[in-house]
């Protein structure tokens, strides 16, 4: 007889322990969920930048309440990742992309994805209005008229500082009856990959479910074991630093800049200014790439020479994932299932969607264990991480660098999908897989990117179609001056968007 899940114990109080006790009370009432973890240790100061779903998950899926929510972990809005320096190319991925493209059905839809793909595609007079947003440091707050409120224009995901966030889950998880046990694991028993019980100094537990979310620890994974599919991707380790940063100048973007072996990031929080060095230790030692992002540092604080070395955190990690996160009576969630370099700020988000994705199969599966839940939820980490892995290899295949490690990068491997999409894009351009939709009140699917986010980035880093170079098609004067139309009311509205000093102030009386 299969096992019916009564009681759940999440190991690990980070932000994904927390989001999953969180989804699974919320969607399975008068089930029993602890949390275990050493609630004395400080929170990691690293800042915590989101993707576009995010919202929607913490507000809608898990019913937290927005404006306590801005309150109390006071978030900075995001609405693209800048890439300000890609091996030499300057451009956003915005999370508005599909209002650059009409309906494959429009009777213009060709001539006007042809008018982007060989003019819009790189100007800086032709932005979506989160591109604008980002470009007038402005938040997505605005006041309508017609409605007599401030309204937030939806596609925008967060940047948090991760113990305001980390705080104001505990205080949710106490008021909606999870427990806090503050202890620490140091011993798991198990019976082949079952886990029997797992061991404090003081105190043993058992359960019917036992979650591993003690992050890159894998404190009960570890003891499991089972397949890693490694990506492969050399980024292994980063330094992080944050510096002091006046609210006015705060960038509602994830920054990133190219580095002689990796990426640096730029991560405005409402408290300081987060920067990093993404690299590679297999094409530079430690030293030098410390020494390397101390002057990209230098060249960014205002205070020069504010920061040493001694002030650094240093990180490593490995891209991949366990393929069967799920076996027995003990699933892993978050980092101690899989990572994936953190170009497009996905590990947060991907992991809040698999609690709840976790939550839902347990509430419609009557809370029974049995294989078919687990193959499924395996099945849906699997193609989650595989499309974010699809996504970020493209950032690579289109870049160009001079350094071992960009020139290895020019090579690496990309999915049958990656290529499938390629070849599609370079046969047909943008406009067959055109869907402004994009699905968005399908949360189960969010994070899967779809092909219009693979050709944005690959035409911004140089991409050509043969369907567009071979076929020259005319663009009318009613087409352009629509598009010029288009383009001058986006800028005119965000001129009128409060700044994200005006929000705090104003909406929030700071």
């Amino acid at each position: 007889m299969d096992d019916v899940i009564e009681d759940v114990t999440i190991v690990g109080g980070g932000d994904s322990g927390l989001l999953t006790a969180l989804a699974i009370e919320l969607m399975n009432p008068g089930i029993d969920v602890s949390v275990i973890d050493d609630f004395g240790r400080n929170v990691p100061q690293v800042g915590k930048s989101t993707y576009r779903s995010i919202g929607k998950i913490l507000h809608d899926t898990l019913a937290i309440d927005e404006q306590r929510f801005v309150a109390a972990v006071k978030p900075v809005w995001k609405c693209t990742v800048y890439f300000r320096d890609w091996c030499d190319s300057e451009f956003h991925f915005p999370f508005d992309v599909p209002v650059k493209f009409p309906n494959e059905d429009a009777t213009d839809a060709v001539e006007t994805c042809y008018y982007y793909y060989d003019e819009l595609y790189d100007s800086p007079d032709h932005r979506t209005k989160g591109e604008e947003i980002v470009d007038q440091g402005m938040s997505p707050w605005h006041y309508s008229p017609r409605e007599g409120r401030y309204k937030k224009y939806e596609h925008i995901a967060y940047h948090l500082n991760t113990e305001r966030f980390n705080s104001f889950l505990r205080e949710l998880c106490r008021e909606r009856s999870v427990s806090l046990i503050d202890d620490e694991i140091v011993s798991v028993e198990t019976t082949g990959n079952r886990i029997d019980r797992v061991r404090s100094k003081s105190q043993a537990y058992e359960s019917d479910l036992f979650v591993d979310a003690s992050g890159f620890s894998r404190v009960l994974k570890g003891e499991l074991g089972g397949e890693f599919r490694d990506f492969g991707f050399p980024l292994d380790t980063a330094y992080n630093v944050r510096v002091d940063r006046p609210l006015s100048e705060v960038i509602p973007a994830t920054v990133v800049e190219t580095g002689d072996h990796g990426w640096f990031w730029h991560i405005d929080t409402y408290d300081n200014r987060d920067l990093g060095y993404v690299y590679a230790s297999e094409y530079v030692s430690d030293e030098a790439a410390r020494a390397e992002f101390l002057d990209h540092v230098a060249e960014i604080d205002h205070e020069d020479g504010s920061v040493s070395a001694a002030d650094l955190d240093r990180y490593e990690f490995s891209s991949g994932y366990f393929e069967q996160p799920w076996a027995e009576n003990c699933l892993a969630i978050g980092n101690a299932v899989g990572f994936v370099e953190p170009l497009q700020s996905t590990g947060l988000t991907v992991n809040a969607q698999a609690a709840v994705t976790l939550s839902n199969l347990l509430s419609t599966h009557g809370r029974v264990n049995d294989d078919w839940i687990r193959e499924t939820y395996n099945d849906w980490v699997r193609r989650s991480w595989e499309s974010i892995y699809d996504f970020i290899s493209v950032h690579y295949h289109y870049s160009a660098g001079d350094t071992a490690f960009w020139e290895a990068m020019e090579s690496i491997d990309v999915s049958p999908r990656t290529e499938r999409f390629v070849e599609e894009f370079d046969r047909n351009g943008f406009g067959t897989h055109i869907d402004p939709t994009q699905n968005d009140d399908d949360l189960s699917d969010l994070l899967v990117f779809r092909p219009i986010n693979f050709y944005e980035i690959m035409r911004k880093m140089g991409a050509t179609s043969a369907f567009y170079e071979d076929n020259q098609f005319d663009v009318s004067e009613d087409t352009r001056d629509e598009e010029e139309q288009y383009y001058r009311s986006v800028t005119n509205d965000v001129n009128n968007y409060l700044s994200i000093e005006e929000v705090y102030r104003g909406l929030l009386g700071e």
